[in-house]
């Protein structure tokens, strides 16, 4: 059983996931780090790495120290090496209100780095690894949030025809509503999907980002 709901096809799977993860997180803000080893859980063998785990031991060492570092450069991440069993569906890693971690994800061709307050996964309970990464980014004015998207053109290949269009409408009517899923750019080896969430209404804007495989 999969405990998140896909995309399917490609652009809909983070959209689908939409509405649990907004009633989840509370439209809270975004940012996370991890790094160095990490102490093993009680029964475990100690691993030294430079990767993030996930087990209980894992997850306060991400919070103490404001950094989680993934490494996607497989396409997915294993259990095995972030100290999960495969019938694991992986942590909810939330930051203390108010503030924000550095998230690192490391791909073939490169290195995503984001500020966020929550990251989840996506798998099974079969599945023997985490097969996508879902983290929020959240601004309070439509400048921020632009540049956000503007970004992710230059950083992980959005599509820019697209992501520029969509700039063009919201600046010209701040004070609508949108949601809009931009396609998946796959610059560092893994695709990256920004699922738009702007509410000229509300103060705080959030931007749903999807890690997956490349197709």
């Amino acid at each position: 059983m999969r405990r998140d709901t896909h995309r399917t096809p490609r652009l809909g799977r983070a959209a689908a996931l939409i509405a649990a993860v907004l009633i989840a997180c509370g439209l809270t803000s975004c940012g996370f780090t991890i790094t160095g080893p990490q102490k093993a859980t009680q029964g475990s063998t100690m691993v030294t790495t430079e990767f993030s785990r996930l087990d209980d031991t894992g997850v306060s060492a991400i919070l103490a120290s404001k950094s989680m570092r993934l490494d996607f450069q497989q396409g997915t991440i294993p259990k095995s090496d972030v100290g999960l069993p495969e019938s694991s569906y992986g942590p909810d890693v939330v930051a203390p209100a108010g503030e924000k971690f550095t998230l690192s994800i490391k791909g073939n061709a490169g290195t995503l780095e984001a500020q966020t307050d929550h990251v989840r996964f996506s798998t099974t309970d079969s599945s023997p690894g985490l097969d996508m990464v879902y983290y929020f980014l959240t601004t309070e004015n439509v400048d921020d949030y632009v540049q956000l998207v503007r970004d992710a053109i230059t950083d992980y290949g959005l599509d820019a025809e697209a992501s520029n269009r969509w700039i063009e409408s919201v600046l010209s009517k701040p004070g609508k509503k949108s949601n809009y899923s931009l396609g998946d750019g796959n610059k560092l080896g893994f695709n990256v999907g920004y699922d738009l969430r702007y509410d000229g209404s509300k103060q705080v804007q959030v931007i749903i980002v999807t890690v997956s495989a490349s197709s």
